[in-house]
């Protein structure tokens, strides 16, 4: 039985992290911790639904590796 990591989020810490560093260093913190967040998250989202199409296509054994 294999254990799966559970990784959910870190790409949205990822984001928030970034923003604030470019945000400190422009010293524009607000716009750019908000846009920290929307980066993570498009990031987050963007990677499960790669996911759930590569399991789709496993699922029908289009994709031979």
């Amino acid at each position: 039985m294999e254990t799966k990591k559970n990784l959910k989020g870190v790409k949205l810490g990822v984001g928030i992290i970034l923003g604030s560093i470019v945000g400190y260093l422009t010293s524009n913190i607000q716009l750019w911790f908000v846009l920290g967040i929307a980066i993570g998250a498009a990031l987050e989202y963007g990677t499960k639904k790669k996911i759930i199409k590569w399991n789709s296509l496993l699922e029908q054994k289009i994709l031979v590796i």
